[in-house]
């Protein structure tokens, strides 16, 4: 039995034990009511989440309404990390009532994050985030991405066909309150993709997992 499968087992393993949890919840908070605007260009402060206890995160400080991109922006659809067995559809989302990143409930599906950078722009983190795991679905194909290493490959298509694709440059698991969230959802700096899920160990209390899997990946050259 090789590394990648004792990790997996694991993971199966644990989800068998925590039936009763709840998916993770990765999102996102707001500090602007301008970030669920998006049909209004936000000033420098606009659609700037906030740091909570889940996956939460403070996006850029610049000027990036949802209106000048879109004559560039191409949305993600799907999302491949053959490596891992993993293939899931990819939605555009914004912002939960609650003032969270709206993942799909189903593990299997992500989000992309579309008040940041998109697949192909010149700069900025696109992230991609999903439950890693739902009483109602089970395991998502997330729950692999711990196994992730420097020089995976990683493919996203967009919605006109395109695969950009990236290379694994950095895994880690992070305590949720110690996340770089600035960091993630920035939409200035080298183009890159980040991908978020829950993982680490899980509260029973509060039902929610204590931290992030967080692998970062570069276009390929």
């Amino acid at each position: 039995m090789n590394a990648a499968t004792r990790i997996f087992g694991l993971l199966v393993a644990a989800f068998a034990v925590l039936v009763t949890s709840v998916g993770c919840a990765g999102a996102p908070t707001k500090t602007s009511s301008d970030a669920q605007q998006p049909a209004q260009a936000p000033s420098a402060s606009a659609a700037v989440p906030s740091s909570p206890p889940t996956a939460q995160v403070d996006v850029p400080r610049v000027n990036a309404g949802i209106d000048s991109q879109q004559p560039e922006a191409v949305p993600p659809v799907r999302l491949r990390i053959d490596a891992l067995d993993v293939d899931m559809t990819v939605q555009p989302v914004g912002l939960a009532e609650t003032g969270a990143m709206a993942l799909p409930e189903n593990p299997a599906d992500a989000a992309w994050y579309r008040y940041g950078a998109w697949p192909g722009s010149d700069s900025g983190s696109v992230v991609i985030a999903a439950h890693v795991d739902s009483l109602r679905y089970d395991l998502g194909p997330l729950a692999r991405l711990p196994l992730a290493t420097p020089g995976t490959e990683v493919v996203v298509t967009t919605t006109d066909g395109t695969d950009v694709i990236y290379e694994v440059a950095q895994e880690g698991l992070v305590i949720k309150n110690d996340v770089p969230w600035s960091s993630v959802f920035d939409r200035t700096g080298a183009p890159r993709l980040t991908i978020v899920t829950c993982g680490g160990e899980f509260d029973y209390e509060r039902l929610t997992y204590l931290s992030n899997v967080i692998v970062t990946a570069l276009p390929r050259m």
